[in-house]
């Protein structure tokens, strides 16, 4: 019974617990331009994102570019969030 309970408790965690860059990536609406343009895409090649560091300066772009106001450390989370689901760049 224990067993099941903890897995049914691991189960029922969003993924914004597991990765919480999503959240902050939702909450800023970052889709409303991303949509459009998508990540990693042709229409953003003119990033020029092949690394975690020029992953990072995009995102340090946006936060302060479109006042977003995350702190460094939720940079990294979103940086960690978008590199997992689109960029797959290695660390």
């Amino acid at each position: 019974m224990i067993i099941l309970t903890c897995c049914l408790s691991f189960s029922a965690q969003s993924d914004d617990s597991i990765m919480p860059g999503k959240k902050l990536h939702d909450d800023a609406n970052c889709m409303r331009c991303h949509a459009r343009l998508g990540y990693n895409t042709d229409k953003t090649i003119r990033m020029n994102i092949h690394s975690i560091k020029d992953l990072k300066r995009a995102v340090d772009f946006c936060n302060h570019n479109l006042n977003v106001g995350w702190f460094d450390d939720e940079v990294s989370e979103v940086v960690d969030y978008l590199n997992k689901t689109y960029y797959k760049l290695p660390n």
